[in-house]
């Protein structure tokens, strides 16, 4: 990631480490452009981002793939930037202080910015997690009636639920969630989202098919979960978006 002053995220898109806070920047990279773009990314800017992680500017980089086409223009790539806390953000500029990482490689020779678009970006903050290690990550972002309520719901309700899965071994390996710092407003995309890691693009599509939800029905393994939650009234129209994504590339 070339753009100077830009920032990355730790989240939900790192294998081991979560910060508080992160960068999300989502790229449009067209299709002919994709091999040269990752070449880029993953040989050159990520020893970038490893040597402002060694001075302590940056917590974590990850470069993650959209699976499937859901949109024309749409983003297909998300950078996740790491940070400690929201202070760190203005102590460095961690991708213009560290060029010399690219040894006798001009930054020029190696830029992406000008073959993809930057769609959109966000700040966001992490609000609670189960850790393990992931490949694929479903990402799930949400517009809910009650911030506050989908959070304390997620992590006294869903949390546990989803941990008892990973511990048992039943496909997922990790989950997460955070809230929008930046942009906010009635007319933003989501103000929060959940993340489920997968260690296989089959568990991954297993989460995602469609399979009866019916609170009532006691041989369903929600059954139980779903008599408890109040997400009906909190997310009344269900996730904004349901994207799946497959980790490129983490330095940490």
């Amino acid at each position: 990631m070339k753009k100077i002053n830009l920032l990355v995220i730790t989240l939900l898109f790192t294998s081991v480490s979560f910060s508080q806070i992160s960068y999300l920047q989502y790229r449009h990279v067209p299709q002919s452009e994709d091999a040269k773009f990752v070449e880029r990314e993953t040989k050159h800017w990520s020893k970038v981002a490893k040597a402002a992680i060694d001075k302590g500017q940056l917590a974590g980089w990850t470069l993650w793939r959209k699976i499937g086409v859901t949109k024309v223009d749409a983003p297909n790539y998300v950078f996740v930037n790491s940070y400690n806390n929201l202070k760190q953000l203005d102590d460095n500029d961690a991708w213009g202080d560290n060029l010399s990482a690219l040894g006798a490689v001009k930054p020029g020779e190696v830029e992406t910015n000008s073959f993809t678009t930057l769609t959109f970006d966000y700040y966001i903050q992490l609000e609670d997690f189960v850790e393990g290690d992931y490949k694929y990550c479903i990402v799930n972002y949400a517009k809910p009636t009650n911030v506050g309520a989908f959070i304390e719901e997620n992590k006294t309700l869903w949390k546990p639920f989803h941990a008892n899965n990973i511990k048992n071994g039943n496909g997922m390996t990790a989950w997460g969630m955070a809230s929008v710092i930046y942009p906010s407003g009635n007319q933003d995309r989501f103000t929060v989202m959940t993340w489920d890691g997968f260690n296989k693009l089959s568990d991954a599509m297993e989460q995602l098919r469609f399979m009866p939800m019916d609170a009532t029905n006691s041989d369903n393994p929600w059954a139980d979960i779903l008599s408890k939650s109040k997400m009906n009234d909190i997310l009344p129209n269900g996730f904004e978006y349901r994207i799946l994504y497959e980790r490129v590339m983490t330095v940490e």
